[in-house]
């Protein structure tokens, strides 16, 4: 391999294989280059290959670059030698451009912004501040912006409280700092003790904010004494006071990290200098905890204090990044104390954030809009922010709510103002979410993937968990999106009955027209008790005054005693928990209701809310409705309506067969809505009958019916619609008796 060397430009061209043969070659002649300059560009045109130890050469380059506060370019790289770099993770770390024009641009800008250094005495204490080149920036102000992750925060002092402490239920407001990856929490109630967090994800790691100041993670220089030496941090404090004297005219806001080298007692210390600056923009934001701080302060700083088991004091190109990823580890810090004036400094080197400006952080997130009567809590926002990273304002409205989640339509609107596609936000618990998940990846996208929805992403914490859906397929930026329970209200048969065969015999088809034959375990399966009411009995005994306990109870609606619907779901379903039917089974949605249908304004079809999806008796969907139809959505106004319908119901279910067309007596005022929802029942029946071959057996059917009819009594819904679910269940109940073997 040749190496041809540009000192006059800083560019290193190898040319030949860069591999184990001749990386320490290439490494000498870099050395050259390294000595008279603190930026390199190495040109890569004419390099075929890359191996591991041209690899490590790069990187030790770098961060020999990053030390002098310069830059490595690496410039025309070959499709074959770059994808050695990407599967390595390190085009996110090596700057790299397409050509060598662009990388000597680029290099001359570089080279544009000289790096300052100022030096001055400080109580008898020479030192040396050594510019990055980092341009100036904006502080962030932060009062009661909820939650902001570590990585918003970047290196920051402020008064909060973890995030995970609403969780845990312990108060532990008070002062924090956050370095990175890492944060310290000093809480104001001495009874609890400081404590640390440290992430390995900084964006899923979060403080509650009362009020705080950050700034980004580039430093923009260094301060050191001259000469090594000690310094109490009271004697740091007015060293950067002098520094803010002679950088700037005007006084800035500075934030130091200080790094203690006493091989005894290792430390890193994060603090705002208290100086005019800070004392004018706590009063101007009433950041009213900083300015009780600063009266309280025995010096001129606010901040705290990481103790470290040891410190790595002998490498000298180390970058802050690498400082504190290798310092700030769970196994590394000892604990975290508040400041002391008095603590002694070994050889301080002091990492300087500066800001002559600053911009309050709420206008620099992602803005979330709602009604006024969605409550959106902190850690909602906060996991909201995580998954819209790509929106810069958001717009939530509450589709439906159910017993374990929400769900909300998102309109997204980019930097630039413009309207992104709509997408669905769902909230709930931390399984439900996961399930969610998996299963529209197992079992939505492969079988329905035009009609489905997509999971853009998840994310976590504690037990909270959020989901993003997107809609393949869904029109442009004007699409809106209802849900068929809108259109089931709206619309008579003739609209309705094509929408429903469109939904079941189409979109769903690769669900429901390939069941196969296999033993299911309907009394084990279709158990409410296993899902979402477990709670079922103590409600019924709350709600009508009805044990569990015995076989027969006795209500208004009935001359003579009825089955107790919930003794049959305690005592037999428990009885023929494993008893198995040979009998068709098949992808279902498994809580498939008209809110989990949503239709755009052109009658494209989506489904969402995948969390119960799985592998069932085939014909539970279509139960699953027929419960919503009849029983959820039963017109019940009065005692002479209950009258009505309850002729009616008692008729409809003389049936003994799947695909037996009843009798519809209903001879009450409702007509119309009655009518269609007994059509619409017979739909699923129908439905349900081809799913399973024709198979007229309507004991699986009638279970699923009794999954999603007894839990109606723990609805939240008019009474008349729970004292009927109690007596439609004790029929099918009854029938299920009935058609059961003895055991």
């Amino acid at each position: 391999m040749n190496i041809i060397l540009d000192e006059k430009s800083s560019i290193a061209t190898p040319v030949g294989r860069l591999d184990a043969n001749n990386s320490n070659d290439f490494e000498k002649a870099l050395q050259a280059l390294l000595e008279n300059g603190k930026h390199l560009i190495i040109d890569m045109s004419q390099c075929p290959y890359l191996s591991s130890a041209g690899i490590r050469i790069l990187l030790k380059t770098k961060k020999q670059l990053l030390a002098k506060q310069g830059e490595l370019i690496i410039a025309s790289l070959s499709p074959e030698v770059f994808q050695v770099i990407e599967m390595a993770g390190l085009h996110r770390i090596f700057r790299i451009e397409d050509n060598v024009e662009t990388a000597k641009k680029l290099l001359n800008t570089l080279q544009g912004k000289t790096a300052e250094t100022i030096s001055f005495d400080s109580d008898a204490e020479k030192y040396t501040f050594k510019a990055s080149g980092i341009e100036n920036y904006k502080a962030k102000i932060w009062k009661d912006d909820g939650i902001a992750g570590y990585n918003e925060l970047g290196f920051s002092v402020g008064f909060g409280t973890p995030a995970e402490a609403h969780f845990e239920n312990s108060p532990h407001s008070g002062l924090f700092v956050t370095a990175s990856h890492c944060a310290a929490f000093i809480p104001d109630n001495q009874d609890h003790e400081a404590d640390f967090r440290v992430s390995d994800d900084p964006s899923r790691a979060g403080i509650l904010l009362g009020q705080a100041i950050s700034f980004p993670e580039k430093a923009n220089g260094m301060l050191r004494m001259e000469k090594a030496g000690k310094a109490t941090l009271s004697l740091l404090a007015k060293a950067l006071a002098m520094l803010d004297s002679k950088h700037s005219d005007n006084p800035e806001l500075i934030l130091a990290v200080i790094v203690n080298k006493n091989p005894d007692l290792p430390s890193v210390t994060v603090a705002l200098l208290v100086n005019k600056a800070l004392n004018e923009i706590a009063a101007l934001n009433h950041l009213n905890a900083f300015q009780q701080k600063i009266a309280s302060g025995e010096c001129n700083l606010v901040g705290a204090t990481f103790l470290l088991s040891e410190l790595n004091k002998n490498k000298a190109d180390i970058t802050l990044n690498e400082l504190l990823n290798e310092a700030l580890s769970i196994e590394n810090i000892m604990g975290v104390q508040a400041l002391n004036p008095d603590e002694i400094i070994e050889e301080p080197e002091l990492w300087i954030f500066m800001s002559k400006d600053f911009a309050e952080a709420s206008s620099m997130r992602l803005k979330i809009e709602t009604a006024a009567e969605i409550t959106f809590e902190p850690h909602k926002a906060f996991l909201t922010r995580r998954l819209y990273t790509d929106s810069a304002r958001i717009i939530i409205k509450a589709l439906h709510g159910g017993f374990s989640a929400q769900t909300f339509q998102v309109t997204s609107f980019d930097q630039e103002g413009r309207k992104m596609r709509p997408t669905v936000l769902k909230i709930a618990n931390r399984a439900m979410i996961t399930r969610e998940s998996e299963r529209c990846q197992q079992f939505a996208l492969p079988y329905i993937f035009n009609n489905s929805a997509m999971v853009l992403g998840t994310e976590f914490y504690g037990d909270l968990g959020v989901l993003r859906y997107n809609f393949v397929g869904i029109g442009g930026e004007s699409s809106q999106l209802k849900w068929l329970t809108h259109y089931y209200h709206q619309s008579e048969m003739d609209f309705l009955e094509p929408l429903f065969d469109k939904i079941f015999l189409k979109i769903l088809k690769p669900w429901y027209g390939q069941a196969v034959k296999k033993t299911i375990y309907p009394f084990k399966d279709h158990d409410p008790t296993f899902t979402f009411f477990p709670f079922i009995f103590d409600t019924v005994r709350e709600l009508f005054s009805v044990s569990a306990d015995e076989k027969y109870i006795q209500i208004p609606e009935s001359k003579i005693p009825i089955l107790n619907p919930y003794w049959f779901l305690k005592h037999e379903f428990a009885r023929h928990r494993d008893l198995g039917f040979d009998y068709f089974s098949g992808i279902c949605h498994g809580d498939l209701n008209m809110q989990n249908i949503l239709l755009d304004e052109t009658m494209n079809v989506y489904l969402i809310d995948f969390s119960e999806t799985k592998n069932r008796a085939i014909i539970s969907d279509f139960a699953r409705l027929e419960a919503i139809f009849l029983v959820d959505n039963a017109p019940l106004e009065n005692e002479a309506d209950m009258e009505d319908y309850l002729n009616f119901i008692h008729g409809f279910y003389k049936t003994d067969q799947l695909n037996a067309i009843p009798e519809i007596t209903y001879l009450g005022r409702h007509q119309e809505k009655v009518l269609k929802n007994a059509k619409l029942s017979l739909k699923m029946r129908a439905y349900a009958f081809e799913s399973v071959g024709e198979d007229p057996n309507p004991v699986p059917y009638y279970l699923a019916l009794l999954e999603w009819v007894l839990p109606i009594a723990c609805y939240i819904i008019p009474m008349p619609q729970r004292r009927l679910s109690m007596i439609v269940s004790s029929i099918l109940c009854e029938k299920v008796m009935a058609a059961m073997p003895e055991k």
